[in-house]
């Protein structure tokens, strides 16, 4: 059966008000849904990770002030991403991670898993009420499934007005629940990724509890200024079951013993984290301009500068340039390898340490996101909007590089291209 426009309103409302019940409202048909759609293409260099990601959001507001959302996420990813391993002078196997099959990597080249692809459909849904005369309560679910990973969340927040709504004080609590579904199981970690001694579990679990208190603050009719600082916890799985790390020989720099070791990371983690943004209309247009400070118990500090300029454009229309620039410290346990003898025994197949990551997500680098946003009027509370935009992350190279290692590349740097194309509407 093919369902009307208004039928299909109906039923987005509908469900909109199931997963926010019992506080829903029932749907005022009089009152119109703005409707954000948007597509993003991303792809990274060198035949790296490609990803597909069309996002449809509702929200409406109805005569009593309460405002409902609904967003629905589809992500569809494939290409080569990095295991962990670092380059050698021969020619590198490795077993997918199913054990059913198995990939090589070239000499002279961080070994790329080709395998890796990934489809991901998140539903979220929320609601802000006035409660009081000057308070709103936001409430909301959310819930994201790939096929080896499902998460549940749920989140409240408390907003306050004070001086004649000039200034606002809110407190946000966000819960989420996940499961992990390893492919081949969840390896044991610094234990042998293949062959003798390789260990490989069921599925894990993790639980993540965020807080976060804000302040936004009219500083006069031209400048909004926010400050929020934000509390996390998370406890249980963390450990990559993909990722791996190299075993070396300290002085040839070849892959020797055991070869390859399942990285481990902390089945806790910590963070905080420090947001200071600031809205400011200069002329014409408006400036952007956002530091965020963050920092955990592993040992990962980072620095976040983001810069905006939105200037109209005649018919309505604008441009927006954002410049965007990230340095980020490694975590304490971030190791590009691991040298036999020293950070690994083949033997005894152990390691004194308690934690160690390839991943270079964990590792010290720098990046920096350029790109620009333009948006046409295409009718009455219609706008069409399209950014283009390039990122360039500068890996740290690691120092010690033994043997031949040192004539190879040990990190591996990353550019990746974006382009979205978005329409928003009333329906």
């Amino acid at each position: 059966m093919q369902l009307s426009p208004t039928d299909w309103r109906a039923a987005l409302a509908g469900a909109a008000a199931t997963l926010l019940a019992p506080g829903a409202h029932a749907a005022d048909a009089a009152t119109p849904w703005l409707v954000d759609t948007a597509v993003l293409l991303y792809s990274e260099g060198g035949g790296r990770v490609r990803a597909v990601e069309p996002v449809v959001g509702l929200k409406r507001t109805d005569a009593a002030g309460v405002t409902t959302g609904l967003k629905v996420t589809l992500d569809s990813l494939t290409g080569a991403s990095p295991n962990g391993a670092v380059a050698q002078p021969g020619v590198q196997t490795f077993t997918s991670p199913s054990g059913k099959g198995s990939w090589t990597a070239a000499p002279g080249v961080r070994p790329l898993d080709p395998s890796f692809k990934d489809t991901r459909v998140a539903l979220a849904a929320n609601q802000e009420r006035p409660w009081g005369a000057d308070q709103r309560l936001s409430y909301g679910a959310n819930v994201s499934r790939e096929y080896d990973f499902t998460s549940l969340g749920a989140n409240v927040s408390l907003a306050r007005d004070f001086d004649r709504k000039n200034t606002t004080l809110s407190i946000g609590l966000a819960l989420e629940a996940d499961q992990l579904r390893p492919v081949g199981g969840q390896p044991a970690g610094l234990k042998p990724m293949f062959g003798a001694g390789s260990s490989k579990g069921g599925n894990g679990s993790r639980q993540v509890a965020d807080l976060l208190l804000g302040w936004t603050q009219v500083v006069n009719r031209q400048w909004l200024m926010q400050l929020n600082l934000g509390l996390g916890s998370g406890s249980g799985e963390h450990t990559d079951p993909y990722k791996l790390l190299s075993v070396l020989d300290g002085s040839s720099g070849l892959v020797t013993g055991s070869r390859y070791v399942a990285e481990l990371r902390p089945d806790s983690r910590t963070r905080t984290s420090l947001f200071w943004g600031h809205k400011v209309s200069l002329g014409p247009g408006v400036l952007d301009a956002s530091y965020r400070w963050y920092g955990d118990d592993w040992g990962v500090r980072a620095h976040t500068v983001d810069l905006r300029w939105r200037h109209p454009l005649p018919g309505g229309g604008f441009v927006q340039p954002r410049w965007r620039h990230h340095i980020q410290q490694a975590a304490d346990f971030y190791r590009p390898w691991l040298i036999e003898g020293r950070d690994w025994n083949s033997t005894t197949q152990t390691s004194p340490l308690s934690a160690a990551s390839a991943d270079e997500r964990l590792g010290a680098f720098s990046a920096d996101t350029v790109g620009v946003t333009l948006g046409w009027p295409l009718a009455r509370d219609s706008l069409l909007t399209l950014r283009a935009e390039t990122y360039r992350q500068r890996q740290d190279a690691p120092s010690g590089a033994p043997g031949v290692l040192a004539t190879l590349a040990p990190a591996l740097d990353l550019k990746a291209t974006m382009l979205t194309v978005g329409w928003s509407f009333r329906w």
